[in-house]
């Protein structure tokens, strides 16, 4: 297996584990379902834990565009096969921009939001701003990433580069992604990463 290739497959399953590990911290766990009032009282009192867990998707997105750009470079050999990957990890990489916007926005602007609710101020219109800005980034980044990483499961399994029931998968967990967008306005972020997380542990395995 062409070195190019181990490396992608290491970042494609590492980056979204090491990346998790902020987002399984329990007194946050409670905040994906709390109400807004509960939301920011949450992470108000956790606001260390709360920069760390998006500072973790961040790591898992831009581990997984650097794993992507690692598999173009060992599917170069391959002319055709590269025109099609290539420009998949190009877009993942573009749209992982806005994701990673959206968790700054998060990060900084959420605990200045609990800030004034301790301060006694209202904190709900700028709290509904910002919902609506980081939500219209993160529809985006999904509609967009979700239709690239079927693209891309589908293209590795047609071509043999994994073994086809990995790349299939891999396609259907992120149509089940956009679909859910597309249906309830919403998904969780996490389960755009185990379409790329499956690539790489076949690239690893030798499932081809």
């Amino acid at each position: 297996m062409p070195d190019a290739l181990v490396i992608a497959g290491v970042l494609l399953v590492a980056a979204p584990l090491l990346g998790a590990i902020p987002v399984a911290y329990p007194p946050l766990l409670p905040v994906w379902s709390a109400s807004r009032e509960r939301h920011i009282a949450i992470i108000g009192a956790h606001r260390r834990s709360w920069r760390l867990l998006n500072g973790g998707f961040a790591l898992a997105t831009t581990g997984t565009a650097g794993g992507l750009a690692a598999l173009v470079v060992g599917v170069w050999a391959d002319p055709g096969l590269a025109a099609m990957v290539a420009p998949l990890a190009v877009v993942y990489a573009m749209a992982g921009v806005l994701w990673c916007a959206v968790l700054a926005a998060r990060a900084l602007v959420t605990p200045a939001l609990a800030e004034l609710g301790a301060a006694g101020e209202p904190a709900g219109t700028a709290e509904t701003l910002l919902g609506a800005v980081t939500g219209g980034m993160f529809a985006a980044f999904v509609l967009v990433t979700g239709p690239v990483l079927m693209a891309l499961g589908a293209v590795l399994a047609v071509t043999g580069t994994v073994a086809a029931p990995v790349g299939w998968l891999a396609a259907l967990i992120a149509a089940v992604a956009t679909g859910s967008q597309l249906a309830n306005g919403d998904t969780i972020p996490a389960v755009l990463y185990p379409p790329t997380m499956l690539i790489g542990i076949a690239l690893l395995a030798g499932w081809t």
